[in-house]
Parts: structure tokens; C-alpha cells; sequence
């Protein structure tokens, strides 16, 4: 899980009323609220977990950060580098060969805090 902040980021915000880390607020479309964008949001799927179990991860690291929430705007697919892997016999002949070719699933979003 990546946080990429904005420039004008200030890690302490006297505003910040959030308690508890389930207050964090995880939203699919645009915040109903005046808000300013804090920061980029990269959770790579690598753990092969479903959402629901990156979630409170999410909420976690966002309130230690004393955010308000994030604004999830897509959901994709990133090729990785193949992997190829080839035994030969003694003669140079190809014995085994294997392919692999792996799609890395991420979560892109915006962290907010309201205004």
C-alpha cells in the first residue's frame, strides 16, 4: 500500500475529528462533503486478498496518518515481467521450458480530508 502525498501535505491537523479508525470513510464515488485531496492512494494486490480483507488495512494506515477518507476512482489489471525458465540436456536440445505470464491486480484512490 503506497501513499503518495501531495506537496502542501502536513502530516498533523488540529481539524481532525475522526476517533477511531473505523470512522475512516472508504468511498466509491466523489465525496458529498467540501474536501481537499491529500494524497495518491496504490494498494498493489500482491497478497492475492480480496478487498474486504485490504479495507481495514486501509483505514488503518489512513487514520494513523489523520486522514478523513479515500476516494477509490479505479480498479486494474498491470502486466508483470514474464518469467521463463528452460532445462536443456547435454546436447543443447530443450528438455522443460516454462512460461509464466501474471496480471498484478491494484486499487487506485485519492486520500481526503474534509474542510
Amino acid at each position: 500500500m503506497d501513499f503518495i502525498p501531495e506537496p502542501d501535505f502536513r502530516p498533523n491537523d488540529h481539524r481532525y475529528r475522526v476517533q477511531t479508525w473505523q470512522e475512516v470513510e472508504i468511498l466509491r464515488e466523489r465525496p458529498k462533503k467540501l474536501f481537499k485531496i491529500v494524497g495518491e492512494i496504490i494498494i498493489r494486490n500482491t497478497e492475492d486478498l480480496t478487498w474486504e480483507e485490504y479495507e481495514p488495512r486501509l483505514k488503518k494506515d489512513m487514520f494513523q496518518r489523520k486522514i478523513d477518507g479515500v476516494w477509490m476512482t479505479e480498479k486494474n489489471q498491470t502486466m508483470i515481467d514474464n518469467v521463463s525458465v528452460q532445462t536443456m540436456d547435454q546436447r543443447g536440445r530443450t528438455t522443460n521450458s516454462y512460461l509464466q505470464q501474471s496480471n498484478l491486480p491494484y486499487w487506485k484512490g485519492y486520500a481526503f480530508r474534509y474542510k
